[in-house]
């Protein structure tokens, strides 16, 4: 009860990056845990299919994150328009870090790799790819190149918005409307040829 007055006080997105700015807000950091721990664990779930390693690496972004609020990171530059575009940026360069101390042998675009979901949103997914099996996309997710996941991960599963994906991306919107065009067409296209 009290965490929902204080979620309420504190408001949405914008009010919470903003506390987090001017006043370091505690209270605020860990509200936008709570809102944001789960989209930020299946973003990087989804691009290194390990529930442990993911697990790892999420807190460390909410660390990270917590140490730009800290530094006061978030005051010295408009490059942050909003927490969730900050987390997802973070967690970004966290993957990439991650396989720069793989072996080579890894690797996302291995067609052999079985993708399975942390967290079961089929009537989201199933809604944006506009009818197509379920199972048959999730199956297909897999074969597409790093680039095309990641952005249907952010825009259908973690429903960011196109300013937040070209700010996470350091893209156009326009390139990331295309970016996500050419996804979608990719994986109808692998979807239609397994059935």
């Amino acid at each position: 009860m009290a965490e929902n007055i204080t979620s309420s006080l504190l408001g949405g997105d914008k009010n919470l990056f903003l506390r987090l700015k001017k006043y370091k807000d505690k209270q605020a950091f860990i509200i936008a845990y709570d809102k944001y721990v789960d989209q930020i664990y299946r973003f990087i779930f989804f691009k290194i299919n390990n529930q442990a390693e993911a697990e790892d690496l999420t807190s460390q972004v909410f660390v990270k994150g917590w140490g730009y609020v800290q530094d006061g990171k978030l005051n010295d530059s408009d490059e942050y328009q909003s927490l969730k575009s900050l987390l997802y940026k973070i967690a970004r360069n966290a993957v990439i870090d991650y396989y720069r101390t793989q072996k080579p042998t890894d690797s996302l675009d291995d067609p052999e790799q079985i993708w399975e979901l942390a967290d079961n949103q089929p009537d989201l997914l199933s809604q944006t790819a506009q009818g197509l099996d379920y199972e048959a996309i999730i199956m297909q997710l897999s074969r597409l190149k790093s680039e095309y996941r990641g952005v249907i991960v952010m825009r259908y599963i973690d429903q960011l918005s196109i300013n937040e994906i070209a700010e996470v991306l350091g893209k156009t919107k326009a390139n990331v409307r295309v970016t996500i065009f050419r996804a979608l067409t990719a994986l109808k296209d692998l979807v239609n040829k397994q059935n």
